[in-house]
């Protein structure tokens, strides 16, 4: 007997649903397009303990009658295509018909549905893929479906999901893309039994963004102009000039109505914007791409996540176009210059990035960053390998201030310079550092609360991270529905304004840290983001006097050389480099 074997329908269907279903997020977004697809003007969706328990989605769509309802769970039953042409001019959000047995193969399922032309509908129970009870019912027209007890017959795929606050922040995540995806769609959501939003059906994608995220949100973006090139088409909204998250939580592009990441459609925007946003940050965007649908091919991965465009270098132009039209309009007199920055805390240097290391003759090696790769350079600057052998504040002149960025300090062996933010980073980090491990942080209580609208995903998380963020020193907690009242900061990072300093740190840590666990990594990864965050909104040293001070605390650093990320802090000059430069 030969060693190859067909699998059965189920093992193959626990095989098809470890592409399509990864997580309870997952099982919502597969759903609710069935609903969109549907034509339901109504969607319902409700979950407990971060979806593993139970998840149910109820629309007012088209519903099926009992022939259509059994035929939905077989592999490969679906509606939308019924030749290979069609694969070549797919409008529907979901077409595989993977969906269901997928996910009716790893969980207790339940499909209720009815056609508004029926008396009754059909009630159908699976357990793990066998369809045990299927009756009449007297449920109103559409559908609902339920999910429950996920992956309870397959324990190691349920061993990979995160904790129940983080699968249900993926959710609500989900479901905000999709409400923002369609405006024209009622949405409800009910987390735990208890309402996280309810949406109004509007035609204004304004009115979904500002319900969804706040006012605050949406005064940070400008609408796009539209935009079509080469049958390309683009709508939307897009960050303002200097506005921007460290993650791409807050970027949506949609291709015909559908939510795709990919790098043809987030690089443009980043290029687009290099200069008037920090680098690292990218600008927040709700875009829609209209083309012709056998311009992309929706069917390159098995949860519809990734496209193939036909022509992409025109789409990646329609998208950098339209971010610079939008700036541009958005520019005071209507002028926009790519590559100039307009945010004087993030001012664009044409010169090339420098990462000091130290090399065994004891002096500083320059080398030159470049498309994300380290080229070294044969230039050097003479700098000293420990503190012992860098100057004392003592024992040099203070010379002045350069373009607001740089302190200038001279003895008769070197002319320092100290990059003042990058000095402060350094500071703040090994005193953060330092006060986190010993459990002595300081908070600084705001004489006013402040509030901020946020979106249910950040509430989700913030729940999650509640004693994190208390043990960082910030004291941040829900404010009623779809709100955070921040009363308390870290005393080092009393510069910077609340409610900022929450949703950048919030940005970073979201990528970052997954428990609350106060561990050394966790510990390291808050101190580096507060940090940065900090020195980028304290003021500048007034006098010889604060600059001397700057100078003090940087010396007395363990590591003075370089922020936690490794950008310089100082460079020294000797007598003989400069000669070196001036010689003939």
């Amino acid at each position: 007997m030969g060693s190859i074997n067909v699998l059965p329908d189920i093992l193959a269907s626990q095989v098809a649903a470890g592409e399509v279903v990864e997580r309870p997020a997952s099982v919502v977004k597969e759903l609710v397009e069935n609903s969109i697809d549907a034509g339901a003007r109504r969607i319902t969706v409700e979950f407990q303990r971060g979806g593993t328990r139970m998840m149910r989605v109820t629309d007012d769509g088209s519903g099926m009658d009992r022939s259509d309802a059994l035929l939905c769970l077989e592999r490969h039953a679906t509606s939308k295509i019924r030749q290979s042409a069609d694969l070549s001019a797919i409008t529907t959000m979901g077409f595989r018909g993977e969906a269901l047995p997928s996910i009716a193969s790893v969980s207790r399922f339940q499909l209720s549905t009815r056609r508004r032309e029926d008396e009754t509908g059909t009630l159908i129970t699976v357990t793990g893929g066998k369809v045990h009870d299927v009756q009449e019912n007297g449920e109103a027209p559409g559908t609902r479906i339920e999910v429950s007890d996920l992956f309870f017959n397959v324990p190691a795929r349920r061993k990979f999901l995160r904790g129940e606050q983080t699968e249900a922040a993926n959710i609500l995540q989900q479901i905000e893309i999709l409400a923002v995806a369609h405006p024209e769609i009622a949405f409800t959501c009910l987390r735990d039994g208890r309402e996280v939003f309810r949406l109004a059906a509007t035609e204004d994608l304004a009115v979904r963004l500002r319900d969804l995220h706040g006012d605050a949100f949406l005064g940070k973006l400008i609408p796009l102009i539209p935009l079509e090139s080469n049958g390309v088409r683009v709508r939307g909204w897009i960050a303002r000039p200097g506005e921007g998250r460290s993650d791409r939580t807050l970027q949506m592009t949609f291709v015909n109505g559908r939510m795709i990441r990919s790098p043809i459609l987030s690089l443009p925007l980043r290029e687009a914007c290099d200069g008037v946003l920090a680098k690292g940050l990218h600008p927040p965007a709700v875009l829609f791409f209209d083309m012709d649908p056998a311009a992309v091919d929706c069917n390159v991965h098995p949860a519809k996540r990734e496209v193939r465009f036909r022509d992409p270098a025109v789409v990646r132009a329609v998208a950098m176009q339209a971010a610079r039209s939008a700036w541009e309009n958005a520019a005071p007199h209507g002028k926009f210059t790519p590559g100039v920055g307009s945010d004087p805390l993030f001012p664009r240097i044409s010169k090339p990035a420098w990462v000091p290391t130290s090399d065994s003759q004891g002096e500083f090696k320059v080398q030159e960053v470049e498309s994300g790769r380290l080229a070294e350079s044969p230039t050097r600057f003479s700098s000293p390998t420990s503190n012992s052998q860098l100057p004392t504040p003592s024992e040099v002149q203070f010379i002045g201030s350069l373009g607001g960025r740089y302190l200038l300090f001279e003895n008769e062996e070197s002319l320092m310079l100290i990059e003042i933010r990058a000095a402060r980073e350094r500071i703040l980090y090994e005193r953060y550092l330092a006060r986190l491990t010993t459990g002595e942080l300081e908070s600084q209580r705001l004489l006013l609360p402040e509030v901020l609208a946020i979106s249910p995903a950040d509430v989700a998380w913030i729940e999650a991270h509640s004693e994190l963020l208390q043990k960082a020193g910030l004291s941040a907690e829900l404010f009623g529905q779809g709100s955070i009242k921040v009363d308390a900061v870290p005393a080092d990072a009393t510069d910077l304004p609340a409610m900022e300093l929450v949703i950048r740190l919030m940005d970073e840590l979201r990528t970052q840290v997954d428990s609350s666990a106060l561990d050394q990594g966790t510990r390291e990864t808050l101190a580096a983001s507060v940090s940065r965050l900090a020195a980028a909104g304290a003021k500048l040293p007034a006098g010889e006097e604060s600059a001397r001070m700057l100078l003090r605390d940087l010396l007395a650093c363990n590591l003075p050389y370089v922020t936690p990320k490794g950008r310089p802090t100082m460079s020294q000059l000797s007598p003989g480099e400069l000669a070196r430069r001036f010689s003939a």
